[in-house]
């Protein structure tokens, strides 16, 4: 558990190497999370970046070396480079100001293209990295929910009062060596929902996409499809959420497992068959607000409104991991291989064991 904040987490982000995890919180600050060697059982040291004002949204850099802040009240978001070490004072070094709208939330590209920054109405700003406006996007959602950016591709994600969610692709020259950006354009719709949605992830590779809708369901699909020639993202699964009310919803990095948070509890269900596989129940005492898996999938981080992050061991995970192992090794022809699988299935299983009788 990562306690330290005196208010409710409203956000946090995973860097992409699993090394750091930032927090949002009521409080007034961000904190980043040295996380590196969490399973190694060390302690977990912080950065603590105090604000004038209340925070609602940040994001990690690619490199790991920068925050970006979302802060509503001043319509402006601040980056920040973190020191060296972790309680090194981080250091504000470009602010964006005079956004227009009720700001929601920033991210900075995985690729480090580009920054996004959402209201709450139906605009997404793209800025570039220095600050300069690049590009005005109209969701036309009546409102924005969750607006996010995928792992790969630079997929600008939006979900809101209809019930589908909407990507665009922010594209760039290969060639151009100054100011590389083109344009937006439209890319695909993640539809078949009947109801608005609450909450969207992506797979690690962006090759699959999950969504959670107040119909009830939970859809998986498959986004690796050839959207310039007008290609629809394929349904290839879809769950009832086994509790009602508002829903979190994350997919581990490899895309076999998906986590939906409800309340205070959280269901894991296999992503290609939509079987429930685990359930934890009450694992904070206030509502869940956020929800990831690390990048190894091994993890899973929650936060909420009791102040706290959780972390928890991907069982169903380990399940997922020793059906592929097991399929494999019905067609592995190396011997050393073989023994290589055997060795790992029978690992699985015995933490399977452990954890069970804990």
């Amino acid at each position: 558990m990562l306690r330290g904040h005196s208010d409710t987490i409203v956000d946090m982000d995973l860097d992409q190497s699993g090394k750091l995890l930032a927090t949002a919180s009521g409080d007034g600050t961000v904190r980043t999370w040295f996380i590196k060697d969490m399973d190694k059982g060390k302690e977990i040291k912080y950065t603590r970046i105090p604000l004038d004002t209340i925070p609602n949204s940040v994001s990690i850099s690619p490199d790991g070396k920068a925050v970006a802040v979302l802060l509503p009240t001043d319509n402006a978001v601040e980056i920040y480079r973190l020191g060296k070490k972790p309680g090194d004072e981080a250091s504000c070094v470009l602010t964006i100001s005079n956004i227009k709208g009720d700001l929601k939330d920033v991210a900075i590209s995985p690729t480090g293209r580009f920054i996004m920054v959402s209201t709450a109405a139906t605009t997404v700003y793209i800025y570039t990295l220095k600050g300069e406006l690049l590009h005005v996007l109209d969701t036309a959602q009546i409102n924005n929910g969750q607006v996010s950016i995928s792992p790969c591709n630079d997929l600008v994600a939006a979900s809101g009062f209809t019930p589908e969610v909407h990507l665009w692709a922010v594209q760039f020259a290969k060639s151009a060596t100054t100011n590389p950006f083109q344009q937006v354009r439209e890319a695909m719709d993640l539809s078949g929902h009947k109801s608005g949605i609450y909450s969207f992830s992506f797979s690690g590779d962006t090759r699959r996409a999950v969504t959670v809708s107040k119909d009830g369901t939970w859809r998986v699909f498959n986004i690796d499809v050839s959207w310039q020639l007008k290609e629809d993202p394929k349904l290839l699964c879809c769950g009832t959420v086994a509790e009602e009310g508002p829903a979190q919803i994350a997919m581990s990095q490899d895309g076999r497992v998906v986590a939906i948070a409800t309340d205070v509890n959280i269901n894991m269900y296999n992503a290609d068959t939509a079987e429930l596989m685990d359930t934890l129940e009450a694992v904070h005492s206030d509502a869940i607000l956020g929800i990831s898996f690390s990048d190894t999938g091994k993890f899973l981080y929650t936060s909420g409104s009791d102040k706290s992050v959780r972390v928890w061991l991907n069982r169903a995970g380990i399940v997922r991991d020793v059906e592929a192992w097991t399929e494999s090794l019905k067609v592995a022809t190396n011997s050393s291989h073989k023994e290589r699988l055997k060795q790992q299935i029978a690992d699985a299983r015995a933490q399977l064991k452990e954890l069970s009788e804990k």
